[in-house]
């Protein structure tokens, strides 16, 4: 019998960073069907890593198919109720994954559950949590100068709300998220024309606009993010490529 969660993990030249990820998942409280998408077929990652963390699955590509499309990829061997997607820097407690997938138990109505992101120094890490706006894309742009540039990205990213239950919110990141494997199945995954960028806000939007479920950010559930070494801005650029924002306008339409 298939465990009644699955993770995926979307392997790019991320060096022994992802063995943490792994370990967090070997010593939680629940079992998982995990599986690796390897987009760096000229490196040994994944053959050192199924030797390490035996029972995870790895899915080789001859090339680097990006993040959405190596999500999409684990899609046909699905088997579990909840999926979990993550990136190789997150770590996180041994007994979270059995509170998300009890909490979604428990809520049936919940089509994606969101934690509550940390960096390892403890500074809290804030993403979109609204859709996006020429306002929110702006504050983003714009929020070094401050005054109302830092307060249109602040409402973006509903940090400041001192958020103590859990809440719905409009967008989940990638980053960690757990979904209805399910709903994840019956969208195709995610739309690979967004490939990283703008990704989740469009899942999580055909999620609502399709009234499967809600999106809620529990702040009782919480992870530890290692952005990328030499990311540089990656928590304030990654969802603002110009290209993609444009697509997402496109397809869901320009608020301001």
């Amino acid at each position: 019998m298939a465990p009644i969660l699955s993770a995926c993990m979307v392997m790019y030249r991320c060096g022994d960073e992802i063995d943490v990820a792994l370990r967090c998942i070997q010593n939680a409280d629940l079992e998982v069907s995990v599986f690796l998408c390897d987009n760096s077929p000229d490196e040994m990652t994944a053959e050192r890593l199924k030797w390490a963390f035996p029972g995870i699955v790895v899915l080789p590509q001859k090339k680097n198919i990006g993040l959405t499309e190596g999500h999409n990829a684990v899609l046909p061997r699905l088997q579990s109720k909840y999926h979990l997607l993550m990136d190789p820097g997150v770590s996180f407690h041994p007994s979270l994954l059995r509170a998300m997938v009890s909490y979604m138990e428990a809520h049936p109505n919940i089509a994606v559950l969101s934690p509550r992101f940390f960096s390892e120094e403890g500074e809290e890490l804030f993403f979109p949590r609204k859709q996006l706006s020429v306002r929110s894309l702006l504050g983003c742009a714009f929020g070094s100068l401050g005054g109302f540039f830092l307060r249109w990205k602040r409402e973006y990213m509903l940090a400041n709300h001192d958020i103590e239950m859990p809440t719905p919110v409009d967008t989940a990141p990638v980053s960690f998220m757990m979904i209805r494997t399910e709903i994840f199945r019956s969208l195709n995954g995610f739309d690979p024309h967004f490939a990283r960028s703008q990704a989740d806000a469009d899942l999580c939007r055909r999620i609502l606009e399709s009234r499967m479920g809600s999106v809620v950010y529990h702040p009782d559930m919480q992870v530890i993010l290692r952005p990328p070494e030499g990311s540089g801005l990656f928590l304030e650029n990654r969802q603002h490529r110009l290209p993609t924002v444009l697509r997402y306008f496109m397809k869901w339409g320009i608020t301001f």
